[in-house]
């Protein structure tokens, strides 16, 4: 009787013993890595893209043709400042124009237009980019922008400026000459297209300008000779005929309607080597 008793006393006493045993094993053991997502990251770095996509940006909606791509920023170092007047007559408008700043690229040929109006704070983008062949044309008011992408195409290529020059007729060499800001320029003249939609039944359904451009592009955009060659050699053609594409911005313009209204756009100051770096969604800011 004796014997079970402390058979069953020594097993008690040991138990402790075997528990402390067991717990070592079990502990001791090397935990495997747990799977996270920058574990994975870490160990697949070209899975980064696909594993985490970035939600698009509710404030800046760009639409228009898919087969276009478009950078999220630009580098420019060349930039034109300008205001633009409104006028009733000979009676300036209270807080009528625009502040409109040219942006150009001296490595790569692209620029950029950023207007902004002061009547309505509105604002207005426009991006070129000759290399990807590209434009895309923003506009923003209270946080919130749009746009749409296409093609760059000089002959529809209308780059927001003031006066909406995109329905004028072809522009016409006159032979006058002026230097603007230190850069020499020739005056063009154009009239407004009869049956376009934008201006027929309205005020502004007559209109002539005046439009000054620098002779020699690289003056303000030293990037221009990067353009691929078959826009050089239109927009040459297009120069022999004695006009111009929109490619490097009037440094001076004055519209003058049939109602008597008139804007005048002038150039302040041109600052070469400013370098900057422009995203898309700084039309919101």
């Amino acid at each position: 009787m004796k014997r079970p008793i402390l058979l069953a006393l020594v097993m008690f006493l040991c138990m402790p013993a075997l528990h402390a045993q067991l717990l070592k094993k079990l502990t001791g053991k090397k935990k495997q890595p747990v799977e996270t997502e920058e574990g994975i990251d870490d160990t697949f770095p070209q899975a980064r893209s696909s594993s985490k996509k970035t939600a698009p940006d509710p404030s800046l909606v760009i639409g228009g043709e898919e087969g276009v791509e478009i950078d999220s920023s630009y580098e420019y170092d060349w930039a034109v400042y300008q205001e633009s007047e409104a006028f009733q007559g000979s009676q300036r408008v209270i807080d009528g124009g625009e502040d409109i700043v040219i942006y150009y690229s001296s490595t790569q040929a692209a620029f950029s237009i950023q207007l902004k109006s002061r009547s309505t704070g509105t604002k207005y983008h426009f991006y070129g980019d000759f290399g990807k062949e590209s434009q895309l044309m923003l506009a923003g008011v209270g946080g919130i922008a749009s746009g749409d992408k296409t093609k760059l195409q000089l002959d529809g290529m209308e780059p927001v400026y003031p006066g909406e020059i995109g329905y004028l007729s072809q522009l016409k060499r006159t032979g006058s000459k002026k230097v603007i800001a230190g850069v020499a320029c020739e005056e063009y003249v154009a009239h407004n297209l009869r049956q376009d939609p934008r201006v027929v039944n309205t005020n502004h359904s007559k209109v002539t300008a005046y439009v000054w451009i620098p002779m020699d592009p690289h003056a303000v955009f030293p990037g221009y000779s990067l353009m691929p060659d078959h826009f050089k050699i239109q927009i040459e053609r297009m120069r022999i005929a004695g006009s111009y594409p929109p490619v490097v911005m009037p440094l001076e313009m004055f519209l003058e309607y049939g109602n008597g209204d008139k804007v005048f756009t002038h150039t302040t100051h041109i600052i070469v080597n400013e370098r900057r770096k422009v995203e898309l969604g700084d039309i919101n800011k």
